[in-house]
């Protein structure tokens, strides 16, 4: 490769270059504005978007045995033994694993963590 060769690459080395610097710099800048304006939140506990079907609701609960029953009206039932969270108002509440029995579009659930109540949603 001669020297003309090498030259003509070095527009195109370099726009890489510019373009990778500002690419750091603009994610840096937005982390750094963020805590700044204090615009950094938890979200581990607020519920993810939802795309798709609605989601399941709790029916019925039963605190003294630690169980609830689901409305798997709106969309497919998940297997026996799938872990759902539970929302009420878009915030996290509790945790349930779906048992036996299930029947049609009703499935009851052990709860694992947490105090739902009737009307959340179980996704």
């Amino acid at each position: 490769m001669n020297l003309s060769d090498r030259l003509a690459k070095v527009p195109s080395l370099l726009l890489a270059a510019l373009v990778t610097a500002a690419a750091m710099g603009c994610a840096s800048h937005n982390a750094q504005s963020g805590a700044a304006t204090g615009h950094n939140r938890d979200v581990s506990q607020v519920a993810p978007a939802q795309f798709g079907p609605a989601p399941a609701k709790i029916r019925s609960v039963d605190s003294q045995y630690k169980f609830v029953v689901i409305d798997f009206t709106s969309r497919v039932m998940p297997p026996i033994g799938t872990e759902l969270t539970v929302y009420r108002a878009g915030k996290r509440v509790a945790v349930v694993r779906i048992t036996e029995p299930a029947r049609a579009q009703f499935a009851t659930a052990d709860v694992l963590e947490g105090d739902p109540q009737a009307g959340d949603e179980a996704r």
